[in-house]
């Protein structure tokens, strides 16, 4: 696949050329990302990575979501990658295999506070330019992902690269560079081994957003990279991007309820559903088990020792949800951990792998949750797609609901009020500094 073909798109993607629901979508990921960032302070993740952060740049003039302070460009990008992506509640595609919105929104903002009259119309085309690009990479290089797994942060940089050049106005060669360098520098993002782990490494979101920026920034002064991209990936390349700039897979983004993988949440779904429909005596459950494809299975943590084991624990989860009919942020936190009545239920949770639901996955993601009463009743919820899928979507309402809940210990009502109207009239600004000075 010539790359000319892709800096091409990135340097001629218009917001006047774009469909009403194309724009609509990049607000609803842009206030999706605004509270997975807020949620991200339940995390200790998060601490680390601001305190940290100071060693790329110190002061500056991007904001850091949440804090008083301005930081350097490349302080702020990793910071605020690390806060949307942290607690797991951020945006995703299903064929990419992971999350772009934490991956191209952060170095979009950081070069929109760097230039002059960097407006709302700006920000949503270089983030809809972010997001088919990134995509479609994670579409190639993870089309074989039960042989080799890239995370969000291995394949998105593309992304993080083709929104921060967008915003900066790059073309030719400069921007051409942008998307090359970074396929040099960014992480090979294994995120298996974090799962496994419990790590806060995860997808190695913080890093390869930032490599992104960097690569941007070094392409400019005239570094140079290789003369394509992908070059190791033959099969379906040039089909998965034949659609570029005529099909927008921002339209098939997924927005999460459940601060999780997504792997998890349909059966948090039929958890959350047996305990409305059925509100089973918590004391007299005596066993439960989840049906589900073999990936899933992996997410066996029982007893997690930090937030990201949590988050990646279908027994920790399920036994949440169905002792409190959700799982928001606060129950995945590190104060939440040593929860005794969710420990007593997640031991008797048994996750095993079915042939017949195991061949709709990735399309899909299934489960069967049966809860198992000591009387002999089975209370029982198979689960294909959940709320939050691009075949089910959130609605606006859900999602201002979901950023009230993120949001609701940082920012105060009025002020939280002020954030919804701006982001959905955000082509309305002459400079998106009056959005970020509201996320401090």
């Amino acid at each position: 696949m010539p790359i000319t073909k892709v800096s091409d798109y990135i340097e001629h993607e218009n917001y006047d050329f774009m469909s009403p629901e194309v724009v609509a979508n990049a607000k609803k990921c842009l206030l999706d990302f605004i509270a997975a960032s807020f949620a991200g302070y339940q995390n200790n993740a998060s601490t680390i990575a601001l305190n940290s952060a100071s060693w790329l740049g110190g002061e500056g003039s991007c904001t850091v979501l949440g804090k008083e302070n301005k930081a350097s460009p490349f302080a702020a990008t990793f910071a605020n990658a690390t806060l949307s992506s942290c607690m797991d509640i951020d945006d995703g595609h299903r064929q990419a295999v992971g999350h772009p919105g934490c991956m191209v929104i952060p170095p979009a903002l950081a070069y929109g506070e760097l230039i002059q009259n960097g407006s709302g119309k700006h920000l949503i085309t270089a983030i809809v330019a972010g997001y088919e690009v990134g995509i479609r990479c994670g579409i190639v290089m993870n089309a074989k992902h039960e042989q080799q797994f890239f995370g969000s942060g291995g394949w998105a940089h593309f992304g993080s690269a083709a929104g921060a050049a967008k915003m900066k106005g790059l073309s030719g060669e400069p921007l051409f560079h942008s998307l090359t360098i970074g396929e040099v520098y960014g992480p090979t993002a294994q995120c298996e081994k974090s799962i496994a782990a419990g790590s806060m490494t995860k997808e190695s979101v913080g890093w390869g957003a930032t490599t992104g920026l960097m690569s941007v920034q070094l392409a400019e002064s005239g570094f140079t990279g290789p003369d394509n991209i992908l070059m190791d990936y033959d099969d379906g390349v040039k089909e998965v991007f034949q659609t570029l700039g005529d099909i927008y897979e921002i339209k098939n983004i997924y927005f999460k309820q459940y601060p999780a993988c997504k792997w998890a949440h349909s059966p948090i779904t039929a958890a959350s559903h047996i305990k409305e429909a059925f509100n089973p005596n918590w004391d007299e459950v005596d066993e439960i088990i989840i049906e589900t494809f073999s990936k899933a299975v992996t997410l066996s943590h029982i007893l997690p020792e930090t937030s990201e084991s949590a988050q990646y624990s279908i027994p920790f989860t399920v036994a949440t949800a169905l002792r409190y009919g959700t799982v928001e942020p606060y129950h995945v936190s590190e104060d939440h951990l040593n929860n005794e009545d969710i420990h007593h239920m997640a031991k008797k949770i048994r996750i095993t792998q079915v042939d017949e639901l195991e061949k709709d996955f990735p399309e899909k993601r299934p489960a069967r949750l049966k809860v198992k009463m000591n009387d002999g009743k089975v209370f029982e919820k198979e689960v294909h797609i959940v709320k939050g899928d691009a075949e089910n979507p959130l609605s606006l309402e859900d999602l201002i609901v979901k950023f009230e809940m993120c949001t609701k210990d940082h920012i105060a009502d009025n002020r939280r009020l002020k954030i919804i109207d701006m982001v959905l009239n955000l082509e309305k600004l002459k400079d998106i500094k009056e959005l970020t000075s509201l996320l401090k």
